[in-house]
């Protein structure tokens, strides 16, 4: 694929308003969010793709994501068992016997309430193939993806960024001016590096090697719809995961010993079909190893994930072990929160200081999800030395359950405005509270006989809510939104209203009367509430749209 060949108005470098380094998953959910909020980008990676089948877990939160960018029914129809979802089994091998059974993720079954329902449903699916899947809508909605492209260097000023790239095949260098710079580098990111950002945590834990092979696993699963299954034995502990609905291609991921000169090449061979025998428990199974890849398991956050006009997600921004696919969901929640701020600030509807958000909100969310991912993996199966798990006060927190972890955090930032001192991060999203921070909950309405969700109405826009009563907010959202050049969408709810709350859940989800309203983000989430309505519902509603795009704090919810 080839650069844009736009100009800058600088020389005669080409340009772009975005460039993202690095071309996995959440570099390639950037780049997909980014164009589909209609923002040119070029994404640069030095390699072709991802062989592995990694974060094979989309949690709710990541799934909504991928249907708010239209790509949920790709992902659906390539998921595995068939849409099922899958099991996370701890057990002494494949075949041997059960110590633990998990459902949704890391809940102990039968314990909490997870009847909740979800418009959308977490999926199972393999990285490599969700990454074919981006590529395939980033490009159709006008992405530049340019692999095997290396970035070299850059420099900044107060207008932007200056990057020097080079084709790795024919060798032939650009030089590419872009507003902003995404580092979605990895774990490793050099441009992290380069900014001198620091990483806090545990930091290294152990050297790991992922063995994908093939072999038929249908006699070992039984029938039994595994998804995961952590193996703990004498010969090996790790995680095995089933990725193909035939249940004959799967990925063992295991420690390894490179200072006892162990080495990548080992695990293609013999070595590698012992350990995956012993994993399944079959002596005799007939195996295939397809690649091995060695990497390091960490968990590190950066102290920063911005820094002027450059931005740090995913693996660049925290590391955390793989724990659930807490890394992998948590950085393309990173990418979204990041591309709709971006877009409001490239098409020139926000003021440039929205972006300090990024860091406000995220940075917290990340550093609480690897707190949580290393707790989950050190109680489950760690093999690290006691005295250094008792080292980290990380080790020691206590397990949030999964759909907290996913959709339970609040933000608190400029971009929300919410009573003083109110900073819980994270509330159960089975009870929501509407406070201002928290994800919109959800609501079954009814309109023409038909059901729908309130996810229904996020269409990566900004979104008012007004009771049967309050119609007056919506009239009035109508007009500043216009004077703003901002998409806001209205709808009030009530039996003569545009919805229908069918469970009548309105008031005590959202924390509002009839008359009241609350303002939702691109992301979903709650910008602002008034329980109940205002004399001056135009001057009101401008002050807080003003105030949340100017990164401005105005004043708490009503």
């Amino acid at each position: 694929m080839q650069i844009s060949s736009q100009k800058s108005a600088f020389s005669n470098e080409e340009a772009t308003p975005v460039l993202i380094v690095g071309g996995s998953l959440v570099g390639l959910s950037t780049a997909l969010f980014l164009s589909r909020f209609g923002i040119r980008c070029l994404l640069v990676e030095r390699h072709t793709g991802s062989p592995f089948p990694r974060a094979g877990n989309y949690n709710v939160r990541s799934m909504e994501l991928f249907c708010m960018a239209g790509i949920e029914e790709d992902i659906r129809r390539e998921e595995w068992h068939e849409g099922q979802g899958g099991g996370v089994l701890l057990a002494e091998s494949l075949v041997g016997k059960e110590l633990r059974r998990l459902t949704n993720f890391f809940s102990e079954e039968g314990e909490g309430d997870t009847s909740v329902s979800f418009p959308v449903r977490r999926s199972n699916i393999g990285q490599s193939q969700v990454e074919r899947i981006l590529q395939a809508h980033a490009r159709e909605l006008g992405a530049d993806l340019c692999f095997n492209t290396e970035f070299l260097s850059w420099t900044s000023d107060s207008g932007g960024i200056t990057a020097v790239i080079r084709d790795t095949i024919s060798g032939t260098e650009r030089t590419v001016r872009a507003q902003y710079l995404i580092a979605a580098d990895g774990s490793h990111s050099s441009i992290r590096q380069r900014l001198g950002i620091g990483v806090h945590g545990p930091g290294f834990m152990t050297h790991q090697v992922r063995i994908a092979f093939s072999a038929n696993l249908q006699t070992a699963l039984r029938g039994r719809h595994i998804f995961l299954c952590y193996v703990n034995n004498a010969v090996v502990r790790g995680p095995l995961i089933v990725y193909s609905a035939d249940a004959r291609a799967a990925v063992l991921m295991t420690t390894y010993h490179p200072a006892l000169g162990e080495r990548e090449e080992d695990f293609t061979g013999e070595q590698g079909i012992k350990l995956v025998r012993a994993a399944v428990g079959i002596p005799d199974l007939e195996v295939s190893i397809l690649a091995a890849h060695p990497w390091e398991l960490a968990a590190q956050v950066a102290e920063n994930f911005q820094q002027d006009r450059v931005f740090l997600v995913g693996d660049s921004a925290h590391v955390m072990p793989p724990s659930g696919g807490l890394g992998a969901n948590t950085g393309i929640a990173d990418a979204y929160n990041l591309a709709w701020k971006l877009a409001l600030v490239i098409q020139g509807v926000a003021h440039p200081d929205l972006l300090s958000t990024y860091n406000t909100e995220r940075r917290p969310v990340g550093q609480a999800a690897m707190e949580q991912a290393f707790a989950i993996y050190t109680h489950m199966w760690a093999d690290q030395p006691q005295e250094t798990l008792r080292s980290s006060s990380q080790a020691s927190l206590p397990i949030m359950d999964y759909l907290t972890i996913a959709l339970g955090y609040r933000y608190i930032s400029a971009a929300i405005l919410s009573s003083s001192g109110d900073n819980d991060l994270y509330e159960d999203p089975r009870y929501p509270t509407g406070r201002p921070g928290s994800y919109a909950a959800y609501l079954i309405l009814e309109r023409e006989g038909r059901r729908y969700s309130t996810f229904d109405l996020f269409r990566g826009r900004f979104l008012l809510l007004a009771g049967q009563d309050g119609k007056a907010w919506c009239e009035a959202a109508k007009q500043v939104a216009e004077s703003l050049g901002l998409a806001l969408a209205t709808y009030y709810i009530g039996p003569s209203g545009d919805y229908l709350d069918v469970e009548g859940r309105w008031a005590s989800a959202y924390g509002v009367t009839a008359s009241g309203a609350v303002l939702i983000r691109p992301d979903g989430f709650i910008a602002w509430r008034a329980e109940m309505l205002s004399t001056t519902p135009l001057q009101v509603l401008e002050q807080r749209l003003v105030s949340i795009l100017n990164n401005r704090k105005f004043g708490e919810d009503e």
